[in-house]
């Protein structure tokens, strides 16, 4: 049998396949939709969005998300003004964006691919829709984004599974080697795969073996913890899974 080793699969989908050979380390669709409401959480009770507008994809990486937002808005108080499923590759978001106007929302929380982040963002503030939080996941983070909007970009929140600033061993060297290798852009992501050869590393000196039951006994043992990574510590449960947190990161400039 062969072992996977897997860094950027939902944590909760993976959880619910009952795989024996696959762990993975990565955020859950719950974990994700995490990051707004606790941002929230830190301004004055008159600053929050007062009407949110939740939009995603119709799909399951979509309808996962929503109910990530739907379970957290309960969670943490909110209800939303306007809660929306939209087809991938959509080019006209003009009715959703009037229902939002009508419903006086101020906040926006989407799931969708880079090509339709774009073009909603482009479409919202040619409406001149004024929402004062815009917070995307999965196309809001890619150097295309900030590339085809420039400063309408700006302020904009977007996901993130790992940044140079984190405090682990070399964070700060990785981000600087891939700015030099992308033309200053950063990676919000590329120390989940720095990490998970190091803790494939250590499951195999653990075993003292290269045998591919032994290894995985000791990931799926409920004690493995993979140290000193670019994800930091990480501590595996019974299932060879490890929940990462979700970031949330701002665009400004580039």
């Amino acid at each position: 049998k062969v072992n996977f080793f897997i860094c950027c699969s939902w944590l909760d989908q993976i959880e619910d396949s009952h795989f024996s050979y696959a762990s993975d380390f990565f955020v859950s669709t719950i974990n994700a939709s995490e990051p707004p409401f606790d941002i929230w959480e830190l301004q004055p009770q008159t600053d929050r969005p007062q009407a949110i507008w939740v939009m995603t994809e119709d799909n399951p990486d979509g309808q996962g998300f929503a109910a990530g937002f739907r379970g957290q808005a309960e969670n943490f108080g909110y209800k939303f003004a306007l809660d929306e499923a939209y087809q991938p590759g959509t080019k006209d978001f003009s009715s959703v964006i009037l229902k939002a106007k009508a419903a006086n929302c101020d906040a926006l929380l989407w799931l969708g691919s880079p090509t339709d982040s774009i073009t909603l963002i482009r479409q919202i503030k040619e409406q001149r829709l004024n929402l004062k939080y815009i917070h995307g996941w999965k196309g809001f983070w890619p150097s295309e984004f900030y590339t085809a909007l420039g400063k309408d970009a700006d302020y904009i929140i977007h996901d993130g599974f790992w940044a140079e600033t984190l405090p682990y061993p070399r964070c700060e060297e990785i981000g600087q080697g891939y700015k030099d290798d992308h033309e200053g852009q950063d990676s919000v992501s590329i120390g989940l795969y720095y990490a998970n050869p190091w803790v494939l590393k250590q499951a195999i000196e653990e075993a003292g073996s290269l045998d591919s039951t032994k290894v995985r006994d000791v990931v799926f043992s409920g004690e493995f913890t993979a140290t000193g990574t670019t994800m930091g510590d990480l501590d595996f449960n019974d299932k060879g899974l490890h929940l990462t947190p979700m970031l949330a990161l701002q665009w400004m400039g580039g």
